[in-house]
């Protein structure tokens, strides 16, 4: 028996909504970075194109290149450019090294001694980098424990100028970041499952080839956060580069800080940010391609 349209047929069920487009849900973020990271930033890229005026903070004047000009004609500025990538880079190695070794002896520890060895390695994070700071100056010092200690010995004859040189600035920050470079490795490595190294060393693996033949390739995306995140605190630091390196450390935070707070040459200040703002930007860039590329070309063997 057939059910005639006069009689009336079956409702239609309405069809249900279509979620939220996932633009919409990612609107609210980029508002947010667009407020408070690229309208600053982008500020001070654009004052950077007027001309040096000290005083001067608006957008008053003609555009020109001349503070990009007077930035590369003469080489203490630049020198100083390269001063900061060479200390950066070096803390940022030294601090991989060291976290990376933190990292396994954490993840190697015994569950009931992890929480210990975890606070150890974090214990540099639950101190006021000021505080930490000045114990390294105490430490560092002309009259500090090392040097002491090396004349107690007959080492030297008189103490050592450590403090206010580029190695005592390394030797701040490696002490700062290693725990975030040691959290990044951290990570990677407690996805590996433990019994992959147990059977390689099975199978004859020694533990230099664990090492750089298993665990190395599967921690590279923890490396790799952990290289990106030291560098770019590093090459932005400058609390660790003021104290323990000086008015005269040479790294182009403290001079950022002399442009703005003491000549008040707010556009060539502009200029230095913009170009250590790209100089981080194409570092990190690299660091992950290459982090990439090892991924892709590991995955495959």
């Amino acid at each position: 028996m057939v059910m005639s349209e006069a009689s009336g047929a079956m409702p239609v069920p309405p069809r249900p909504k279509a979620p939220p487009s996932p633009t919409w849900l990612v609107l609210p973020g980029v508002m947010f970075l667009l407020l408070v990271l690229l309208l600053p930033v982008g500020w001070l890229m654009a004052l950077s194109l007027k001309p040096s005026m000290p005083g001067a903070f608006s957008m008053e004047g003609h555009w020109t290149f001349g503070n990009y000009l007077r930035f590369f004609a003469q080489p203490f500025y630049y020198s100083t450019l390269a001063k900061t990538l060479w200390v950066s880079g070096l803390t940022t190695a030294i601090t991989a090294v060291i976290g990376y070794a933190l990292a396994l002896i954490v993840w190697t520890a015994k569950p009931a001694h992890r929480g210990w060895t975890v606070l150890i390695v974090l214990s540099p994070l639950l101190v006021s980098i000021v505080a930490r700071t000045y114990g390294w100056m105490i430490v560092l010092g002309d009259r500090g424990i090392v040097n002491q200690i090396l004349l107690a010995l007959g080492v030297i004859d008189e103490p050592l100028q450590i403090m206010y040189t580029s190695g005592a600035v390394v030797v701040g920050l490696v002490h700062v970041f290693v725990p975030f470079m040691a959290l990044c490795v951290l990570t990677s490595l407690d996805k590996i499952d433990p019994n992959i190294t147990e059977a390689a060393m099975c199978f004859g693996a020694s533990r230099l080839a664990v090492l750089t033949r298993i665990l190395i390739p599967l921690t590279v995306p923890g490396i790799a956060s952990g290289l990106t995140i030291v560098f770019s605190l590093s090459i932005s630091s400058y609390v660790t580069p003021a104290l323990m390196g000086g008015p005269r450390s040479g790294m182009l935070t403290t001079f950022i800080y002399q442009q703005f707070a003491v000549t008040l040459d707010w556009r060539f200040g502009a200029v230095l940010v913009t170009l250590l703002l790209a100089l981080t930007l194409l570092v990190l860039t690299t660091v992950l391609a290459l982090a990439a590329r090892m991924t892709a070309r590991w995955s495959k063997v």
